[in-house]
């Protein structure tokens, strides 16, 4: 009996190590707000029927987006490059490899590529089904 039990504890504490291996990867908060990143605070969102798109966007050094805006709340990550985006009063924000953005919402603005290779961004945006992820100006 005590073999069976040294046993059975055993594969107990080989299971819970297989397990906690498979659960044990790493994770880092790239990005927490309740704000876009020129500090206007997000409204109350009301979402009947929500809509989840993720875009992979890649702007050629030297390029630049039109002037546009997002009626929906969207978060950009930089995966490669450097990006710098200017709103429509001239205001503006430059990010590197790695870092994220929650994008303005409701205010016209435009991003351009300022480094020397392209830049790749993951976009994530949130919003009511059919709305569309940007309007031009």
């Amino acid at each position: 009996m005590q073999k069976i039990t040294k046993l059975a504890f055993i594969f107990l504490v080989a299971i819970l190590c297989i397990v906690n291996v498979a659960y044990c990867a790493e994770k880092e908060v790239i990005l927490q707000t309740t704000s876009t990143w020129d500090n206007a605070k997000y409204k109350k969102l009301k979402i009947k029927n929500p809509e989840v798109t993720v875009l992979k966007i890649v702007i050629n050094a030297g390029e630049s987006l039109p002037m546009h805006k997002h009626d929906l709340v969207n978060v950009a990550y930089v995966k490669r490059g450097t990006l710098t985006v200017v709103t429509d009063k001239n205001e503006e924000i430059t990010l590197h490899e790695g870092e994220s953005l929650p994008e303005l919402v409701g205010k016209y603005h435009y991003g351009k590529n300022t480094g020397n290779e392209p830049v790749e961004l993951i976009v994530f945006y949130i919003g009511e089904k059919g709305t569309p992820l940007s309007v031009n100006k």
